[in-house]
């Protein structure tokens, strides 16, 4: 369910979403069916180590996060605000807070693991199937040659990313679990996820993903491997085992050679490295050069705070705040970088749409564009948009955006749309 069931482009639900409301109904069922020992929170030797240590270095992290202030004024901007260092470190603490559970599973029953394997490999699955289903609407499943990347069910790519590469690539060595009893029905299954997760992958575009891939299938595979020469075990599961690795890379180097976008991305990875480089060596440069910042660092999820603090070549994030004006709610933007608000809306073909706006600058220079698209995330299709300039100085730097008339002290912005039947928008203003 984790990384499948993420409704944030829908709900808007930043530092809580779906999948959190369903680990706590998954803690509280288990407290209660299942309460874990007190030997179940003991760890020894490494392992304790390891545990201990990543706590310490996480309520540290975290510490330092909630010290560092926002912006003046406040934030809106999840991003910048001090309880992002908690958004980050939630799935941390979830995973340790299921640990004793898994402890007293794998105690009484010992198959705790071939149960996580099994739920990975579902997940891995719902992804693939929404991956194809997002394909399938926005470009097309067999269609290699454009630069559309996909996201799926990963809400946090909203920003940038590979969530989705990276995910699939830990959960890949999970399929696995299917050969513990080849029967043709799981390794049907085995094979099917694999060459859904395999597309999923490709599409991602990833090419640091793409290596991950064949690391963890491989390394995965050679560890089954050694595991059933010393079981005994049958050819069925060396003969699967095979054609799964040889599926992840021929799928991997298909994608490579016939897709121009790959190719180009391919042969743009020193370049690209360097980049890369350029930006992390930016990053340290603001850490400082304090001790206390060499060794603890800055904090969680402060990194855009001081990006927006000490505004490093002029790029830096916009801060944004919902505020009250009388009975008007409006958005406060304090411009950095381009900052794009989406909402989801229904349009029918061949219906008009009246959109009525107000919007503030205290320099005159504000310029809001409104922009309909068929989206799901990052990449933008069949768009029409119209833009709305301000010339004459307001009072405070605000926009307001209301679905009913406005009465605007100083502007008064009007936008007519048509959805024609070619599935085109086309835009006027007053």
């Amino acid at each position: 369910m984790l990384p499948s069931f993420d409704l944030t482009p829908w709900t808007g639900w930043a530092r809580v979403g779906e999948p959190d409301l369903f680990v706590l109904v998954t803690i509280g069922i288990l407290s209660l069916r299942m309460p874990p020992r007190l030997a179940d929170f003991r760890l020894k030797g490494l392992a304790a180590v390891v545990v201990a240590l990543s706590l310490m270095s996480y309520l540290a992290s975290v510490a330092l996060g909630l010290a560092l202030p926002g912006p003046e004024g406040g934030s809106d901007n999840p991003y910048l605000r001090p309880d992002n260092a908690l958004r980050l470190a939630k799935g941390f603490f979830i995973a340790l807070i299921l640990l004793p559970f898994l402890r007293a599973r794998t105690r009484t029953h010992g198959d705790a693991l071939a149960w996580l394997s099994i739920g990975m490999a579902t997940g891995l699955a719902l992804v693939a199937l929404a991956v194809l289903a997002e394909r399938a609407v926005f470009t097309s499943p067999f269609d290699f040659t454009t630069s559309y990347r996909v996201v799926g069910t990963f809400s946090s790519m909203n920003i940038g990313g590979g969530h989705i590469g990276a995910y699939i690539a830990m959960a890949l060595p999970f399929l696995l679990v299917c050969l513990l009893r080849p029967r043709p029905l799981s390794l049907f299954a085995m094979f099917g996820t694999a060459i859904g997760a395999g597309y999923a992958l490709v599409v991602s575009y990833a090419r640091t993903a793409y290596v991950a891939a064949l690391i963890s299938t491989l390394s995965a595979g050679a560890g089954w491997a050694w595991a059933a020469r010393h079981r005994n075990s049958g050819t069925t599961s060396a003969l699967a085992l095979s054609a799964l690795g040889l599926l992840t890379i021929g799928g991997i180097l298909v994608a490579a050679i016939r897709s121009d976008f790959m190719s180009e991305r391919l042969r743009t990875v020193v370049f690209d490295l360097g980049v890369r480089e350029e930006n992390w060596s930016s990053g340290l440069v603001l850490r400082g050069d304090s001790r206390a910042g060499v060794l603890f660092g800055k904090g969680l999820g402060t990194y855009p705070r001081i990006v927006l603090a000490s505004k490093p070549g002029d790029r830096f994030p916009t801060n944004f705040v919902v505020d009250q004006d009388g009975g008007y709610r409006f958005l406060s933007l304090h411009a950095g970088l381009p900052t794009y608000f989406g909402q989801k809306v229904p349009v029918q073909p061949d219906q008009q749409y009246r959109l009525f706006g107000a919007m503030r600058s205290p320099d005159g220079k504000g310029v809001l564009t409104l922009i309909l698209c068929e989206k799901l995330l990052l990449y933008s299709t069949n768009c029409r948009n119209t833009t709305f300039r301000i010339h004459t100085p307001g009072n405070f730097g605000s926009i307001l955006l209301e679905d009913g008339r406005i009465s605007a002290q100083r502007s008064r912005a009007k936008a007519w749309m048509r959805r024609r039947s070619s599935g085109g928008l086309n835009g006027q203003s007053n």
